[in-house]
């Protein structure tokens, strides 16, 4: 098993304190090691759809650290599971592989807090909490490795030995599929923390498991237990959302997903997705979506409510077997629709004023 692309090595090299994704229309960092050449680099820099979307981060203007150990360049953080998962960590588990002992360095934001997700996911490549470094202040490094991200968003299928690299990972941490049939993966109750998702969720869930579908909450199952349902199900149900990425760290099965979209048209993580399964579809079951008010002055698509198209909701389902017709009442699923709706509505409004 090899990587696509050795790693490349720099030497005497700054690496800058940041680590968020500015959102003003576009993705730009303006953290990280301050490349020699940065406008001719490419890969070693923070891509997105195959080209670099960083800037070089301004040099020091004070004082700068010195770290004399070998090192090798994780990522600017960001504290969201979707985004570490497909995008910012893609170069751990190869700089793992070939530098399993050097330290590790990630830019962070000064007062930034890299999240609980960074925490599970760096445990769960195998990076011992002791190899990690923040950089949250300039750092001069005399020996620094970087590896190519082995994928990003919007950028194509992975390459074949990545995906065993991962099911490798799995194995080592344990992994025992849970073995099921069919498989959903909800979003109810995200909606009361102003994110975005179906109204009436609830209901749908209620329905699911009289009728003896195993429903995962991402949102409160650790991860092992996530990827062990994931990779023990012969058929997954996801609600369109950042739970997909939580599938990106397993390889290929014989395995059907299907996606139920809250936002028309989304593709989530499909070139990630249709290289680790039989069959990908998405299925358009939003009838009609209400935006969140701006915050900070940005539109937040990603913070929709959206109302089920019933009649596709429930033919993506039969389609799979299942018949929510029997169980299925109106009245819950109405009372369920409201009851988010007043949740998602205070929620997003206290986020407006925050």
């Amino acid at each position: 098993m090899t990587a696509a692309l050795p790693p490349a090595v720099f030497h005497d090299i700054v690496v800058m304190p940041g680590g968020a994704i500015r959102r003003d229309g576009h993705r730009s960092i303006d953290a990280g090691p301050l490349w020699p050449d940065f406008d001719q680099q490419t890969w070693v820099r923070q891509c997105y759809a195959g080209r670099p979307v960083d800037q070089a981060p301004a040099p020091p203007d004070g004082p700068v650290a010195v770290l004399d150990r070998p090192a090798v360049w994780g990522a600017p953080l960001r504290p969201h599971f979707g985004h570490l998962v497909s995008e910012l960590l893609t170069r751990l588990p190869w700089s793992l592989q070939g530098r399993p002992d050097d330290a590790y360095l990630f830019a962070t934001a000064p007062g930034q807090r890299p999240g609980p997700a960074f925490q599970t996911l760096a445990a769960w490549f195998g990076l011992a909490s002791s190899q990690i470094l923040h950089v949250t202040r300039p750092v001069r490094v005399a020996t620094l490795r970087v590896w190519p991200q082995a994928e990003q968003l919007d950028h194509g299928a992975p390459e074949p030995a990545y995906l065993d690299l991962l099911d490798t990972i799995a194995a080592r941490n344990g992994l025992v599929p849970a073995k099921a049939p069919l498989l959903y993966v909800t979003r109810d109750g995200l909606l009361a923390r102003g994110k975005g998702g179906h109204a009436g969720e609830h209901h749908l869930v209620a329905c699911l498991s009289r009728l003896g579908v195993p429903v995962l909450d991402p949102a409160t199952a650790p991860l092992p237990d996530q990827l062990a349902h994931y990779a023990g199900a012969g058929r997954i149900v996801f609600a369109e959302g950042s739970a997909l990425h939580g599938r990106q760290l397993l390889g290929w099965r014989a395995q059907q997903i299907v996606v139920l979209n809250r936002r028309r048209g989304a593709r989530t993580a499909a070139a990630a997705l249709q290289a680790r399964c039989r069959s990908l579809t998405y299925v358009e079951t939003a009838r009609d979506v209400i935006l969140a008010p701006p915050h900070a002055g940005r539109q937040r698509p990603e913070c929709a409510l959206s109302h089920y198209d019933l009649a596709a909701l429930f033919a993506a389902f039969a389609a799979l077997g299942v018949d929510l017709a029997p169980v299925w009442d109106m009245a819950a699923h109405d009372a369920a629709v409201a009851a988010d709706m007043a949740a998602w509505s205070t929620a997003t409004a206290r986020a407006e004023v925050a």
